[in-house]
């Protein structure tokens, strides 16, 4: 078996794996045409004579953590053929992808997997389930409030791009965005068929949310707001909140939005999201933002930076 960087002729052959591993191709390429930070390099294969048998892909992203910028190796599009697996292949991509993440300086790698995920677990990664919420009608046979605010348009990205910074800037875990990281995330995240809705006030941009279902479950791709638009981030949320099923929405602990939220009848109870899973790749570095010794165990150099239940990480930043 032969590993190696992917290239440009290896496209269809990489996809046409990826599709075979999760039925899915449209994701995939929106990933390799429309991530700004999309690399060839960050693709390693395993192939044998007749071809592809593997992949693995690192996404450098940056995010906040303790108020301090953080490098993020995340690991995606882990795929082996059905006929190979169970014989190393996915082990041997992740270790050289974690060696790989170690050179470019990489301190800390996420990933995001089923809640029984022997292989990651042996490889290192530890679980640290994310908060969120889920909102639903107290009374359920209350009538569905008519859609709030309106659809976001291309002119509203620097406004929405100031909400995002200036509500997660006091958050661990969000990651950090460029002009040209959001131009790219528009198109990658998720779905497209996205329901991202903004809400304003005299002309200014308050409030926004986006949600989107994932096999029929609605879940809130991520929510920011003003200092005066908590009644409008919680009308924009409790439109979904009463669609068919229940909305599940990532935690920030934000009293006001909760005090709106309860105010239109939206009950707001703690959940969890089981996949995410953390790895230390830099010891010394993750130790000193830990502010513990560098001796201390994996899990707990991690328990106060990702097992806080401050943490947020949304979903439109997945990989």
């Amino acid at each position: 078996m032969q590993i190696r960087e992917m290239r440009a002729e290896d496209r269809e052959a990489v996809l046409d794996l990826l599709e075979h591993a999760f039925g899915l191709r449209e994701l995939f390429c929106r990933y390799m045409d429309f991530d700004p930070a999309f690399s060839y390099s960050d693709i390693l294969l395993a192939s044998e004579a007749d071809g592809l048998v593997g992949c693995v892909q690192v996404f450098a992203k940056s995010i906040r953590l303790r108020g301090e910028q953080v490098e993020l190796g995340g690991i995606g599009s882990v795929a082996t053929r059905a006929a190979e697996r169970g014989k190393g292949v996915s082990s041997e991509l992740l270790d050289r992808a974690i060696a790989r993440m170690r050179e470019r300086g990489m301190p800390l790698s996420l990933l995001f997997a089923a809640p029984i995920a022997p292989l990651y677990d042996r490889l290192g990664w530890l679980r640290f389930p994310l908060p969120l919420l889920r909102l639903q009608p107290a009374e359920p046979s209350q009538e569905a409030p008519k859609a709030a605010g309106r659809a976001f348009e291309s002119a509203d990205l620097p406004q929405v791009a100031e909400l995002y910074q200036s509500y997660t800037e006091e958050l661990s875990g969000p990651t950090v965005r460029d002009e040209r990281y959001w131009r790219g995330q528009l198109r990658t995240a998720g779905t497209p068929e996205e329901d991202f809705r903004v809400a304003e006030k005299k002309g200014e941009l308050v409030a926004y949310a986006r949600v989107a279902s994932f096999n029929g479950r609605l879940r809130g791709l991520e929510y920011a707001r003003s200092s005066r638009g908590a009644d409008a981030l919680a009308e924009l949320l409790a439109a979904h909140a009463y669609g068919p099923g229940t909305l599940h929405v990532p935690f920030v602990r934000d009293p006001q939005l909760a005090k709106a939220l309860d105010k239109r009848g939206i009950s707001t109870k703690l959940s969890r999201d089981p996949g995410p899973m953390w790895r230390v790749l830099d010891r010394a570095a993750i130790a000193k933002l830990a502010e513990l010794p560098e001796s201390s165990s994996d899990e707990q150099l991690l328990a106060p930076l990702v097992g806080a239940p401050e943490l947020v990480y949304w979903p439109a930043d997945r990989f």
